[in-house]
């Protein structure tokens, strides 16, 4: 599925706002989605290690939102930009495309994997348990190993929500659980209406 760049309520509006996390992943989101950005560095991007950034585009990126100068920063936003790369549709059906979808919530994305309803979840519950309860180098790798399924289907979702959740991992015990509740119950909400609508398709 493809998805075509528009803007979600996310988006800073407000000129003397400062951007949040965020914001600026949203706005790393559409970048990557253009027509003129570059295919060859998108391919850098996607291949890049997140825990060894070292693509000179990467550090230009964050050069630009003025991103640079904290280790554990930087690292988190190469896996953020590293997954929007992966999930960055490869072939669009024409004009600006993006991993970001505002009106998807990650939960959601994972549970239809791009569909509209499905009888059991594309990314199982396991796999969800495992992702909601890991910490650490851990969670690193199962982000990874998301970013590369929901990539296969071409699934996207909402970078904001992301983005925040990654930021906050590891550093804002309280802010990265309620990040975790959010796709919790966005997950075992799309499996509610799936079940509803089957149901209701079979009487």
């Amino acid at each position: 599925m493809t998805t075509q760049i528009s803007d979600g309520p996310q988006l800073a509006t407000e000129k003397n706002r400062p951007k949040s996390g965020g914001d600026i992943a949203v706005t790393f989101a559409f970048q990557l989605g253009r027509e003129n950005f570059p295919r060859g560095d998108l391919a850098e991007l996607r291949r890049m290690k997140p825990d060894s950034p070292d693509k000179p585009v990467f550090w230009r990126l964050l050069a630009e939102q003025d991103l640079i100068g904290n280790a554990e920063r930087e690292s988190k936003w190469a896996m953020i930009i590293h997954g929007m790369a992966l999930m960055t549709p490869r072939n669009p059906t024409g004009g600006n495309a993006s991993s970001h979808e505002g009106r998807t919530p990650v939960g959601q994305a994972l549970y239809l994997g791009g569909e509209t309803q499905r009888s059991t979840a594309y990314y199982s519950e396991a796999r969800l348990n495992r992702f909601l309860t890991a910490r650490g180098p851990m969670l690193r790798t199962l982000l990874t190993r998301m970013f590369r399924m929901l990539s296969s289907a071409d699934v996207s979702f909402n970078w904001w929500e992301m983005a925040h959740f990654i930021l906050v991992a590891d550093s804002n015990e309280e802010a990265a659980e309620m990040a975790r509740r959010r796709i919790a119950r966005a997950y075992y909400r799309a499996e509610r209406r799936s079940t509803a609508a089957s149901e209701s398709q079979n009487n």
